[in-house]
Parts: structure tokens; C-alpha cells; sequence
């Protein structure tokens, strides 16, 4: 499994620590109200139809800021996820959706149109993985 960090894809800015790769069928997506993966994990998503593929991540403190439109944040105890990208890098572009309401899973989905992510080659090397 692959070990890796995601930046922002305007400013480069560094947005996670190392994560590690889980496989999709790890992630606990009946469980209302938790994370649906464990802390410094990920795992891309494909979408069957689009061919699409997204990274999901747990909720845990990253360095994002929460988007300054509230109402990206729709939901009664959290976020529902269905408004919009509705976290920021740290210089404020759009990268990522949390989802983190009552009633749904918990995870950060980040928008791999909007990230740059780099794979660890050894202990100091880093190379820019393409999805």
C-alpha cells in the first residue's frame, strides 16, 4: 500500500501529514456518526459511472479552514456534504467536502481536480502520483 501527502493544487500548499492506503472495502460506511476510516488512512474511490475517482479521508485536523459560506455547511449537527466543496487550504482555495452530520458517515472527500498528491518513495522522496 502506498503512503501519501496531498497539497493544495493552486498554492502547493501542504494539507495533510503522511497517509497511508486502505482498501475500499476497510471503510465502514454504515456507521452513522463516526468515521468511516481510521486516522491517517485514505482511499480512492471510483466512481462506476463517471470513472471519476476521489480520495476519502477521516475527519481529523488537517490544515483546512472551513469555508467562509455557511451554507456549504447544510445539516443539523454537521455538515451533510451535499452543498459544495466546504473546506479550505490554509490560503483559501476550495479542496475538499466534510461530511460529518447525525445521520451520515464521517469522512473529508477531497476534490482530486483541486489537489496535488505526492507518493513516498523512500524516507526523504516524494513523487507526484496522478490518479
Amino acid at each position: 500500500m502506498r503512503t501519501i501527502k496531498i497539497y493544495c493544487k493552486e498554492c502547493k500548499s501542504e494539507i495533510t501529514s503522511e497517509l497511508t492506503e486502505i482498501s475500499e472495502s476497510m471503510l465502514f460506511w454504515d456507521e452513522n456518526d463516526q468515521n468511516i476510516i481510521q486516522k491517517g488512512k485514505f482511499s480512492f474511490l471510483k466512481n462506476q459511472e463517471s470513472n471519476n475517482k476521489r480520495i476519502i479521508v477521516a475527519l481529523d485536523v488537517y490544515n483546512l479552514k472551513n469555508h467562509s459560506d455557511i451554507n456549504r455547511f447544510a445539516g443539523c449537527c454537521g455538515s451533510d456534504g451535499g452543498n459544495g466543496l466546504n473546506k479550505l487550504c490554509l490560503n483559501g482555495h476550495e479542496v475538499a467536502t466534510e461530511v460529518s452530520d447525525c445521520w451520515t458517515a464521517h469522512y473529508v472527500e477531497f476534490d482530486c481536480n483541486k489537489i496535488i498528491i505526492e507518493e513516498k518513495i523512500d524516507n526523504d522522496t516524494y513523487k507526484e502520483f496522478k490518479i
